[in-house]
């Protein structure tokens, strides 16, 4: 009897090795191509981004989700060698707070997205005469630094980063988090469902296309593939029990989430049969579509320069 528990129990560690071996490795690669994906977009967004005021959202979230994959890719490297390579503390405690703080702006800049696209399709009068010329600018500003500031009182309450941690005030301070990311959910939730309301209901647009699309997707591509990550780290901080399995899981669904928005645009903005022959410039702009042309008409009313995106 003992000698079959040790057989189930090896080769449940063996499935297990695999499991965790195939879902790390295909981490990495993701990882990787997300890294050369966003960085294009980064690239492109900031020769361009004066054209749209849209333009300037994503470009501080392919910032953010360059630099979370850059930290996912270092932090999964003891998990995929089997403890072979061992990085010293420090390095373990900034990779995850760095990750947790691109996660959190990220998501963040999705909700403040996702928000500002339903009140232009709301109420597109308002949005082209009444929204400040500098509204963006000022919510991507505020994200970094409210983000920045949240992830430090994380630091310093549970980590030995700045003195001995709190344990109650790094409790109360997840528990804010938990209470964050429900409320970013459920506005990215409620602005999507109107946004895909208005646009069904419209005649001129018997389906979503452009920016309203791309946004559709972006929210739906987060609740699939992005949540388990911050549900992961919740119930890893607040010490709630979570499957084994879901560790690397969620890993690999956060890689999903920040590598798959360079093909969403690509998707998006390509032309069906020539999406390997147009430049990807041409490609991004397309995706920004409509809101290119809104972002224009609002600096045409306000006199300044005219640029049309394409």
């Amino acid at each position: 009897t003992m000698e079959l528990r040790d057989n189930r129990q090896h080769s449940v560690s063996q499935e297990d090795m695999a499991f965790d071996l195939t879902i790390l490795s295909l981490t990495e690669l993701l990882s990787l191509g997300g890294l050369l994906g966003n960085a294009v977009v980064l690239w492109l967004l900031s020769q361009n981004v004066y054209r749209n005021p849209f333009s300037i959202y994503l470009l501080d979230v392919a910032c953010a989700d360059l630099i979370f994959l850059s930290c996912h890719m270092v932090a999964v490297i003891p998990d995929l060698l089997h403890d072979q390579l061992n990085f010293p503390e420090f390095v373990h405690v900034s990779l995850a707070m760095l990750r947790f703080f691109c996660y959190i702006v990220g998501l963040s800049l999705l909700a403040a997205i996702s928000t500002e696209q339903c009140l232009a399709t709301l109420f597109p009068a308002w949005y082209l005469c009444s929204r400040p010329r500098y509204l963006t600018t000022c919510v991507c500003a505020l994200t970094w630094v409210l983000c920045l500031l949240l992830e430090l009182l994380l630091s310093g309450a549970c980590t030995q980063f700045f003195g001995a941690p709190s344990h109650r005030l790094c409790r109360t301070l997840w528990l804010v988090v938990a209470a964050l990311l429900a409320a970013l959910c459920c506005v990215m939730c409620v602005t999507s469902l109107l946004l895909l309301l208005r646009v069904e209901r419209s005649p001129q647009r018997p389906q979503p296309r452009g920016f309203p699309a791309l946004v559709l997707l972006a929210v739906l591509l987060f609740l699939f593939c992005g949540l388990p990550f911050g549900i992961f780290w919740l119930s890893k901080s607040l010490h709630w029990h979570i499957p084994r399995y879901f560790y690397h899981f969620s890993f690999f669904m956060a890689g999903v989430h920040s590598a798959a928005k360079p093909a969403i645009y690509f998707c998006l903005g390509s032309t069906p049969g020539q999406r390997l022959q147009e430049p990807f410039r041409l490609v991004l702009q397309r995706a920004l579509g409509d809101e290119g042309e809104l972002g224009a008409v609002r600096e045409a009313s306000q006199g300044g320069l005219v640029d049309m995106t394409v």
